[in-house]
């Protein structure tokens, strides 16, 4: 079977920000036009599978039939939002890699194309978090149903990065751009997840980020925002410079600065590369710059 992400009982949450990608998705549910395969891409930690969820809800629920004014908003009163509120929805899937592994490969894309075979009273959502992590041969074993694809199933797929995308997959799917939220979006996601507020401003803009990093993760991007480099054994360092270089002004010095630590951090994964050694390489570039934006 595929995996299955049923920990205990689900969450689905209406998405914050992102008014336009809301506003055309509402669009195409009300002229009838939501397309079999929708691929919403965007950075890392803007609730892209926020997002997702919320749709698949509504796709397999039907609109809400209360007050709610947001076309978006599931019949939270249907006998399919109860299933999957517990987490039995037959109608539901999401596909990402296994715990411990980085990849999805061939035999979970079959095994969810053989379920998908059986007939269905609903709307089918398959939740694919995220396209990068598809071997090859998986990607190709998904793009023959992409290219045939059958009434009433809908592929919700994920990227972080558009650019690795199978160009065929690409054209098969309506593309739906999200970008980073903004300061106060960030601020009401972390409210809502019982977090500081005060920490928007590091988050920036990409709150599912912030809100799966430690206390220690969090206290060095923290540190960095005033000026105080973090030890180089900092569990996670590479990513937490590159963050916090997204912040700095918008300059072409600081867009090579950062292209440069995600390059380290690549190569520190790939050569398996002692990873203090990269870490102080690293906090020697960044240095200059803390000093300059503190």
């Amino acid at each position: 079977m595929p995996h299955l992400l049923w920990w205990g009982m689900l969450v689905f949450t209406q998405p914050l920000g992102h008014i336009t990608a809301q506003a055309q998705l509402a669009e195409m549910l009300a002229q009838g036009t939501m397309p079999h395969a929708l691929l919403l891409h965007g950075p890392r930690g803007v609730g892209k599978a926020t997002l997702a969820k919320w749709l698949a809800a509504r796709l397999i629920c039907g609109p809400s039939t209360g007050t709610e004014r947001n076309p978006l908003t599931p019949n939270k009163a249907s006998a399919p939002w109860a299933q999957l509120a517990a987490g039995s929805c037959p109608d539901y899937y999401v596909v990402q890699p296994d715990e411990g592994k980085q990849s999805i490969g061939i035999k979970v894309v079959q095994n969810l194309l053989e379920s998908l075979q059986r007939s269905a009273d609903t709307a089918r959502v398959v939740v694919l978090d995220a396209l990068e992590n598809l071997t090859p041969e998986a990607a190709n074993t998904l793009l023959k149903t992409l290219e045939e694809p059958r009434p009433g199933l809908y592929f919700l797929l994920i990227s972080h990065q558009l650019a690795g995308i199978l160009p065929t997959i690409k054209s098969r799917c309506r593309l739906l751009k999200l970008g980073t939220l903004t300061e106060a979006e960030t601020a009401s996601v972390l409210a809502a997840q019982g977090d500081d507020m005060a920490a928007a401003a590091l988050a920036n803009g990409t709150p599912g980020i912030w809100l799966v990093q430690t206390a220690g993760q969090k206290a060095a991007l923290a540190g960095l925002r005033h000026g105080t480099l973090p030890p180089a054994n900092t569990l996670g360092l590479l990513p937490l410079l590159a963050q916090h270089v997204a912040t700095l002004p918008p300059t072409f010095t600081h867009a090579r600065l950062h292209q440069h630590l995600v390059a380290l951090h690549t190569q520190q994964q790939n050569l398996n590369l002692p990873v203090t050694l990269v870490n102080e390489q690293a906090l020697q570039l960044v240095q200059p710059h803390l000093v300059l934006s503190s």
